[in-house]
């Protein structure tokens, strides 16, 4: 992990280095993401980490799936010469879903081996295996039976609820990873080809954009947006939290009802 983090940190920073101080910043640094070479280059930096992350969001990290999907397709373009070679997408495809089951099948083992009573030992797992999730996803393996594994594939924020219930159920490994890889089979190739096609077009966008508002102008809207998705995370963590104290409420009002003889005046 660390030698991993540090050369890509190495990395980073001379890539840095190759463009701080020249006249237009930004287009310097389109220049080196969307280059071909520096992407073959960088290869055994950008697959490891990127597959190392997927594994991570299978068993709980809080980052999008999604986002490192696209990120691998764009690499696979990049580094197939910005031309779409069938055998780079699906050594991509088998890499990132191999990692995506491994994750995956982390989520059904803590389900099948620690089950529910985890929230009451770990405080943070509380935001995760939330209330209102898990009324979602028991829901629809009432409806759908096995065929909720492939679903709570396509769906980011259920996913790891999913996989984890699918453990407590005692759903049986060979089965979940059916059912997970045919979910990947319709997601991830989803998301490579997003990836592809901002590889192609992206640097034309980007660049069109920077000349057009400028750099701070570009940070400024990362910065915005970041803070708008950090507000929404917020926001959602207080909501869950509502919902687990109403649905405490419920149970409290339901046992003192309950206690109450039927006869009682």
């Amino acid at each position: 992990m660390l030698p991993l983090l540090q050369t890509v940190l190495t990395t980073t920073a001379e890539s840095l280095n190759d463009f701080a101080g020249q006249a237009g910043w930004t287009q310097a640094l389109f220049a080196t993401l969307f280059d071909p070479a520096w992407n073959q280059d960088n290869a055994h930096v950008i697959w490891p980490a990127v597959l190392f992350v997927l594994v991570l969001t299978g068993i709980g990290l809080p980052t999008p799936e999604d986002i490192w999907l696209t990120l691998a397709g764009f690499s696979a373009y990049k580094q197939a010469g910005d031309e779409f070679v069938w055998y780079y997408f699906v050594g991509a495809f088998l890499a990132c879903s191999v990692s995506i089951l491994i994750g995956d099948t982390g989520a059904w083992f803590m389900g099948r081996k620690l089950g529910f009573g985890i929230r009451d030992r770990f405080k943070f797992m509380r935001r995760i295996l939330t209330e209102k999730r898990m009324r979602k996803v028991q829901g629809w393996f009432d409806n759908y039976g096995n065929w909720t594994v492939f679903l709570g594939r396509q769906v980011a924020g259920v996913r790891f609820v999913t996989f984890f219930s699918a453990g407590t159920m005692r759903m049986s490994l060979p089965r979940f990873l059916l059912f997970d890889f045919l979910g990947c089979l319709v997601s991830v190739p989803i998301w490579l080809t997003l990836g592809a096609l901002a590889s192609n077009y992206g640097r034309e966008w980007l660049e069109r954009a920077s000349k057009s508002v400028g750099g701070g102008m570009m940070i400024v809207a990362v910065v915005a947006i970041a803070v708008f998705v950090i507000v929404i995370k917020i926001r959602s963590a207080r909501r869950a939290k509502k919902d687990a104290e109403d649905i405490e409420t419920e149970i409290r009002l339901s046992g003192r009802s309950k206690a109450v003889p039927e006869n009682a005046e």
